[in-house]
């Protein structure tokens, strides 16, 4: 292969996808009430750690994460780097998270060792199945033949037309990330207001608009998705969901009905970035129009 391509875990990546496009995962840590938990395990059933986790958070568990320092970054990438390997890392958004900083850290105290490898830092301003089909795509301008700089280059051209939106299950999660203040949470509980919120052009969460009611807000999301794909055939949608299968499927048909998708994904939500959405998020991710223009 002409590089490795590696990403964490917040990619939503599973193993049939990490094995199909050669993608390397570097997992983050969750702590479960005092106990750490490694996110990432590829001989552990995806569905079924995710099904326990937000079950574990519906009964109350104290869940956080941490990031992942420059360290482990430095052992991961070390092997490849040793065996004469180039590598693209793709990141999860900086406007949430250290990690492309610490993955660049890690990059720079490697340049000194290895002065004929290169390691290239993305950060896809994306989170979840976003930066997983990232990676995907990526890997499939490598199989094309593709250079370090040509991937690069195609990230900048693209990278403000990967679209995300999302709605939660129950607000609570967002008031303790300090997305919504406690009083918007407790009205919006007792009026049955749903968010639909998206990733804005610097990789930040922010309310995009206010539906009443769950179902109006599986419609709201598969509505955006319809609207805003530009070549649906060629395109993936990828849907992830903190245990709400039947509402991912809900709105998985109801794009397809109206749009001939190359293909849909969906995936339970990685338990990393999952931990500060909660049970119940429903979220689409796709290549669609510039993002920077969304309007109602």
């Amino acid at each position: 292969m002409l590089y490795e391509i590696i990403t964490d875990s917040a990619s939503n990546l599973t193993k049939d996808l990490t094995d199909r496009y050669h993608i390397h995962i570097v997992s983050y840590t969750v702590n479960i009430n005092g106990k750490d938990f490694l996110c990432y395990d590829e001989n552990r059933d995806f569905a079924a750690t995710g099904k326990n986790f937000y079950d574990q958070m519906r009964n109350g568990a104290a869940v956080s994460t941490s990031l992942i320092n420059s360290d482990k970054f430095s052992k991961s990438f070390e092997p490849f780097l040793a065996a004469g390997k180039d590598i693209i890392f793709v990141s999860i958004s900086s406007g949430i998270s250290g990690t492309a900083q610490a993955a660049r850290i890690a990059a720079d105290d490697l340049k000194d060792k290895y002065p004929d490898r290169r390691i290239a830092v993305i950060d896809t301003l994306s989170a979840s199945l976003a930066e997983g089909i990232w990676a995907i795509r990526i890997a499939e301008l490598r199989e094309q033949g593709s250079s370090i700089d040509e991937v690069l280059a195609y990230f900048e051209r693209e990278k403000m037309n990967m679209n995300q939106i999302f709605t939660v299950g129950d607000l609570k999660y967002l008031k303790r990330g300090g997305r919504i203040s406690a009083a918007e949470a407790a009205i919006g509980s007792l009026l049955s207001i749903k968010p639909i919120l998206k990733g804005n052009e610097l990789g930040k969460i922010v309310v995009h608009e206010k539906v009443r009611s769950r179902q109006r807000s599986l419609q709201a999301l598969a509505d955006h998705t319809i609207a805003r794909l530009t070549n649906p055939s060629e395109e993936y949608v990828a849907i992830a969901h903190c245990d709400a299968p039947e509402d991912a499927q809900f709105v998985a048909d109801t794009i397809r009905a109206k749009c001939p998708v190359k293909e849909i994904i969906i995936r339970y939500y990685d338990i990393c970035t999952g931990t500060h959405v909660g049970p119940g998020t429903i979220a689409i991710f796709f290549f669609g129009q510039d993002r920077r223009y969304w309007t109602k």
